[in-house]
């Protein structure tokens, strides 16, 4: 059983916490200041007591190089002691980025021999979310972050977007989503109808790549947005920094770059190991020979429900368009010619020419007695004959140019009519087409002819010429207020880049500082020792005299050998960073 304020007041009074607040203090009068000033707050709260940092000592990492840090044998001079620092803002250390610290707790502690006290970092450090919030992931899905911290238990990763250091997006790692502990949230509300629930202080990255509080936002606010959309089947997002649309395997693929799984090989080509072009985890983007990718996606995309028609007709209309751009197209014709004469001319593709040469000498005679066959088959059906003359008086009733037209009209009505499924929306078909890619694979995801799709001819030419604009809202905020009670908070670290994007479309600094405590048994009696990790790429400030650890106590049947009857060796510790000893 968690214990609540009654029971920790009274036992407060017997000693269990010295000095103790017995309420939650937010300000504190300051020397400096006229009026109190907000403080980190500490002291007692419903199920737990805030503690604070001590000023006396606060020690640094710091690596020795050509030395291996030995947890039985550590080097003391490993930590380093660093310089309290005042402002008007308060007594704090600076840990530096991506460092570790030890500090300890300005209170003593005397444990009763059936508690046991756990510690758990301030939400103020953590910068959390409510546990609901959904984070936007680079493999198509928006997990919670209470789920993440369950899948991250069981060893799984999560990759995410980010704002590099240069303002551009980034594919980046998220690591550790964990529950931080309970505090006060704050709804931001965008123009989009998207909430946000988080702490007051967590920040927010504006348009201009500033990060400013949850509480200092305004109404009209402009937040840095996450603006995604699917193109022929590949996800793509808008780069703030130069407006343009970027394919979001590829910035997975520069991520596998970086960290050296692959090699950038030319000639080769970025390929989805699952097919799942909207699946850009970095684990499923792999280099591979062009060629051989290319042949690959023909094995799919040119099966036995490859139209050559429909395919042949996106091409011509593909060349229509840049045929129109004379530079191109004097570029093509001449590129064109280039190939063709070195075809014909070049020594190393006479065994291709060559083979070229024999089938056509070969395929005339075939070709013309394969058709000669297939017409005696064809005719031998009184069905087919019947049809044909039925087309032939239908195209040749009348002499007006329109026989083409009218023997494809009849053709359609002739056509299998189970399958055209005229209860298909044009939004039905455009997300189909944005799904798969393709117009094969869109009939194939809903079921239905291809011909369904004739009756949009205005949805396949923007879908072909990519006109698909991102969406109008510009994550402004619209409002800011105070959600009543407590709650369960959650966050996650970016050591890449220290910040994050969230499904609702903006992004969000990460977590930086995490507190990491043994929990103290019972009977256990002195100044508990700190740990605090900096897992952000800036340095962090840490306030002396204000609260850094939230202690919970939990009863059980008294124990059979406390720490006190054990003789531990941290007992009695003083105000003074005590190191681990083996």
């Amino acid at each position: 059983m968690i214990k609540n304020d009654k029971w920790i007041t009274e036992m407060a009074q017997q000693g269990m916490i010295s000095p103790f607040e017995p309420s939650l203090i937010r300000k504190v009068q300051k020397e400096t200041s006229v009026d109190a000033q907000p403080v980190i707050s500490y002291g007692l709260s419903s199920y737990g007591y805030d503690i604070r940092l001590s000023p006396a000592e606060f020690r640094i990492f710091r690596h020795i190089p050509g030395t291996v840090v030995d947890p039985k044998n550590f080097n003391p001079h490993n930590l380093e002691s660093t310089p309290l620092h005042t402002d008007v803002n308060g007594s704090y250390f600076i840990l530096p980025a991506h460092s570790y610290g030890l500090g300890v707790a300005l209170e003593r502690l005397e444990v009763p021999d059936n508690i046991t006290v756990v510690c758990i970092g301030k939400s103020t450090y953590a910068r959390c979310f409510r546990g609901d919030t959904r984070v936007a992931l680079v493999d198509g899905t928006s997990p919670t972050l209470e789920e993440m911290a369950e899948r991250s238990e069981n060893g799984e990763k999560f990759w995410g977007y980010s704002i590099g250091q240069h303002g551009r997006i980034i594919v980046t790692l998220l690591e550790n989503p964990r529950y931080i502990g309970r505090d006060s949230l704050l709804e931001v509300t965008l123009d989009n109808n998207e909430s946000i629930f988080c702490t007051p202080d967590h920040l927010f990255m504006t348009r201009d790549g500033r990060m400013v509080e949850a509480h200092t936002l305004k109404p009209q606010d402009s937040l840095m947005p996450l603006y995604r959309q699917v193109a022929r089947g590949y996800e793509m997002v808008y780069q703030p920094l130069n407006g343009h649309l970027y394919p979001t395997h590829r910035l997975s693929d520069e991520w596998n770059l970086y960290y050296g799984i692959y090699e950038n090989t030319p000639n080769t080509h970025r390929h989805h190991v699952d097919f799942n072009r909207l699946n850009n985890n970095p684990w499923n983007i792999v280099r591979m020979d062009a060629s051989a990718h290319i042949r690959l996606h023909n094995q799919e995309n040119y099966g036995d429900e490859f139209d050559p028609d429909e395919h042949g007709e996106s091409i011509r209309e593909a060349f229509t368009r840049l045929k129109q751009n004379a530079d191109w197209n004097a570029m093509f014709s001449q590129q064109q010619k280039e190939k063709a004469f070195n075809f014909w001319h070049d020594a190393k593709y006479e065994e291709i020419r060559q083979r070229v040469i024999e089938g056509r000498r070969n395929c005339s005679d075939d070709t013309r007695q394969a058709h000669r066959d297939a017409m005696i088959e064809y005719y031998k059906n009184p069905t087919a004959r019947a049809l044909t003359g039925e087309l032939s008086k239908q195209a040749w009733a009348k002499d007006d140019g329109t026989r083409r037209y009218q023997q494809s009209q009849l053709m359609k009505q002739l056509a299998d009519a189970s399958k055209t499924r005229h209860e298909i929306t044009a939004d039905v078909v455009r997300s189909a087409l944005d799904q798969t890619g393709s117009i094969r694979g869109a009939a194939r995801l809903l079921n239905c002819d291809r011909s369904v799709f004739r009756r949009f001819p205005d949805v396949i030419q923007s879908f072909r010429g990519l006109s698909q604009t991102h969406s109008v809202k510009n994550h402004k905020v619209t409002s800011v207020k105070e959600v009543p009670g407590i709650h369960d908070v959650y966050c996650l670290t970016v050591p890449e880049a220290g910040n994050f994007a969230l499904e609702a479309g903006v992004f969000v600094h990460n977590c930086g500082i995490i507190a990491n405590l043994t929990p103290a048994e019972a009977a256990w009696r002195g100044h508990l020792t700190l740990e605090f990790s900096n897992s952000s790429s800036a340095d962090c400030r840490i306030y002396a005299n204000e609260g850094v650890v939230q202690l919970l106590f939990l009863e059980g049947e008294p124990c059979a050998i406390s720490y006190e009857a054990r003789q531990g060796k941290y007992q009695d510790q003083l105000e003074i960073v005590t190191l681990a000893r083996v």
